[in-house]
């Protein structure tokens, strides 16, 4: 063998060492100007939301532990959950609460993680004969990744030899049985709820920076948190029905809110920020099923301030992307569910992308007479419903016609069974008359009305000012 061959291979593995220091230096270079980026960006926030950011955060913390305390409190006095025994902290979640948790059970007790997960995907017990994926059906995601955490944290106590519960003989008094109770983490109800209330605390940390953000001051999160502990009863019901759907979204809406008024503040909005948007739109939706229409009302909303001039159209071209990528993710996730494509949220996404493309080319030869906010919104409005009817048409979709039927029971006097049955529950019931006066009490619907009155004032004026500028 020539001596002479090898040396040229380590001359060519030389040069491809040398390259590949480059590659890996220009990726650095651009993690690096990434992370610059970032981190002005998010300097921006803090400088907006406050300069002490320390005590901000402190602040907000603090507000999330006082909420998380008194959610506990709350649950434990009504329901004396500690000292139930197994059984009967598992009759403790009625109506289909106990659906919820007979699911983070089945995961829990399963032989493996995915064993777990297959057994909800091809349930036979809830609607035999039928074999149905109960996750796709009933939103489980986060029975899914809270038996998924039970199992690590349960896996790596019992590793290191520590003790997840403490088990006590309950003495009931005379005529009762005495009853074993554990507490502690360990427990799966316990762990199951005390998740629950953990989310819902932190949910409280960030309604205090969402209020410093956008007063620009500290008193303005404590503002916020103090009028939601006001109306404590009227924002959540997580301390008396935890496995609630709306108990995991709820908490990625006020995020998703935040995140949402950056956004509208921002004037170059960038991919992060977007990304970060439909993330939390995700988030929000996955646990939830009637998360689309709280969405919708939003998307609605921010539609009708790019109608009134306060963004422009591009602007509100990137939000709606956001969205519309974060419903392609969770139809996805939800194994293609017909509800979420079909829906009211879905239209409009669609026709208001449509009016922000073609609108400047063809509404606008159909605005002489026609004021063009007018042309936009009516346009918006009746495109959504003729969209959501051919799509239920075209596809065949009636899952959520109950859904329609409610809102025809709410407006005319139709009913049925699936309607009277809903109106029987408090929640979905026409607004009892002694709502308004606890507003009153609270203040609450006082400041809304001042506060309603003062933005329809200073839109008003905007309008007037925009208006007298294009005259000119």
């Amino acid at each position: 063998m020539k001596r002479g061959v090898p040396g040229r291979k380590g001359t060519k593995s030389e040069s491809q060492k040398q390259a590949k220091r480059h590659r890996l230096a220009h990726e650095f270079g651009e993690w690096q100007d990434w992370l610059r980026d970032t981190l002005r960006e998010t300097g921006f926030f803090i400088a907006r939301t406050d300069s002490k950011i320390w005590l901000t955060l402190i602040m907000a913390a603090v507000a999330g532990i006082l909420h998380w305390y008194h959610i506990t409190t709350l649950f434990e006095n009504d329901r004396h959950f500690s000292h139930l025994s197994t059984l009967e902290r598992e009759m403790a979640f009625r109506t289909e609460m106990g659906l919820y948790y007979s699911y983070f059970k089945i995961i829990v007790e399963a032989p493996s993680f995915y064993s777990g997960v297959w057994m909800i995907m091809n349930d036979n017990l809830t609607e035999y004969p039928l074999v149905i994926n109960t996750l796709k059906r009933f939103n489980l995601y986060p029975e899914v990744v809270l038996a998924s955490w039970y199992r690590i944290y349960t896996g790596a106590m019992n590793l290191f030899g520590i003790q997840t519960q403490k088990c006590w003989t309950v003495n009931r008094g005379e005529g009762l049985s005495p009853v074993e109770s554990c507490e502690g983490l360990g427990d799966p109800a316990s762990f199951y709820v005390a998740m629950i209330f953990l989310l819902n605390g932190l949910m409280v940390s960030v309604f205090f920076l969402y209020g410093t953000y956008l007063s620009g001051n500290r008193f303005g999160g404590l503002l916020t948190v103090a009028c939601y502990f006001f109306n404590h009863g009227e924002s959540t019901r997580v301390m008396w029905t935890p496995p609630l759907r709306e108990s995991f979204s709820y908490p990625f809406l006020v995020v998703q809110m935040l995140l949402l008024t950056y956004i509208l503040r921002t004037q170059n909005v960038n991919r992060r920020s977007l990304i970060a948007l439909s993330v939390s739109n995700v988030l929000f939706m996955l646990p939830w099923q009637f998360a689309q229409f709280v969405l919708l009302t939003q998307v609605a909303s921010v539609f009708g301030i790019y109608i009134l001039g306060f963004i422009d159209s591009a602007k509100l071209q990137k939000i709606i992307y956001a969205h519309m990528v974060s419903l392609a993710v969770c139809f996805v996730f939800m194994f293609g569910n017909s509800m979420l494509m079909t829906s009211y949220y879905a239209a409009f996404l669609i026709v208001s992308w449509s009016i922000l493309e073609l609108g400047p080319k063809y509404l606008k030869l159909y605005t002489k007479n026609i004021p063009s906010w007018a042309l936009e919104g009516f346009s918006c409005l009746f495109g959504t419903i003729i969209l959501k009817f051919l799509m239920c048409l075209i596809f065949g979709i009636s899952d959520d016609v109950h859904i329609s039927n409610l809102l025809k029971a709410k407006l005319t006097g139709y009913r049925d069974f699936d309607t009277s049955m809903y109106t029987c529950a408090v929640e979905f019931d026409f607004m009892e008359k002694e709502t308004p006066v606890r507003y009153m009490k609270t203040l609450l619907l006082p400041v809304v009305l001042i506060v309603f009155l003062v933005s329809i004032k200073k839109a008003f004026q905007y309008i007037m000012l925009k208006k007298k500028s294009s005259e000119r």
